[in-house]
């Protein structure tokens, strides 16, 4: 069993608008660095073992520490990992590359040198992933694949959903872009098979994640897990019924968060 934590950019609060997307909905996943630095002290001490996801591995790592988008702020976080002996899979969304506020194409491949595993995040980050026909999604994948592989001189083998939002065609598309890993943000730790691909659920964390929790999150703790399962649950159920409804109670939150 493999927890594997999914968090987004690092940076101060003056800061949050200068890495990743911004706006107060993104801001929600940005944790400060103090934070940041809190939440790998908190693991750490749970003595699990921390290394990248790989699904043949025996035996499996028991956390596992992911970073979506591809914010500029990946190189400091990586080294923060990197402080613990760890390293981490960070996700990237190519049609942002080399674009302000993220990474440029020398900070991903310093990434790979430092040891990191570097996988699509899609090509353009689509808000409804599960929603695009299925000649799009080939797109997002197979393009997304392509420029790593030009950039890094092997194709990714991982990939994690935007949004986290998944269907039979997301998974099956990834698949045949050549992806084996596909990541999601559905909070368990149960793997599926299918395709010659292997599908992972993820632990999301927030600002007011504390790391406490994140800790928690790593040790298997079933109390945590089960409550950000059922959160995961409502808001999934909201996302797929109206999504006009789910963004504006995600503007109502990050207004009043």
């Amino acid at each position: 069993m493999t927890v594997i934590l999914l968090y987004h950019d690092v940076a101060a609060r003056n800061a949050r608008e200068e890495t990743g997307f911004g706006g107060p909905l993104a801001a929600r996943y940005k944790l400060g660095p103090t934070d940041f630095a809190n939440h790998l002290d908190a693991i750490a001490a749970t003595g699990r073992i921390v290394a990248t996801f790989e699904p043949e591995a025996s035996p499996p790592p028991a956390v596992t520490l992911t970073f979506d988008d591809g914010g500029a702020s990946a190189l400091a976080a990586a080294s923060a990992v990197e402080r613990h002996g760890w390293r981490a899979h960070f996700f990237v969304v190519t049609s942002l590359i080399d674009q302000p506020g993220f990474l440029c194409s020398d900070e991903i491949v310093e990434l790979v040198r430092r040891g990191h595993v570097i996988g699509s995040h899609s090509h353009t980050h689509p808000t409804y992933m599960a929603r695009l026909s299925r000649e799009e999604l080939e797109f997002e994948w197979s393009t997304s694949r392509d420029i790593l592989e030009e950039l890094l001189g092997a194709p990714p083998s991982t990939a994690s959903i935007p949004g986290g939002m998944i269907s039979r065609n997301v998974v099956e598309t990834a698949a045949g872009a050549g992806y084996r890993v596909l990541m999601t943000s559905e909070p368990v730790t149960t793997q599926r098979r299918a395709n010659g691909l292997v599908t992972a659920g993820r632990f999301n964390i927030w600002n007011t994640t504390p790391a406490s929790r994140a800790a928690a999150y790593a040790r298997g703790a079933w109390r945590p897990r089960a409550r950000l399962w059922l959160e995961w649950q409502a808001k999934s159920t909201t996302k797929r019924i109206s999504p006009t409804i789910y963004q504006q109670i995600r503007r109502l939150r990050a207004r009043t968060g």
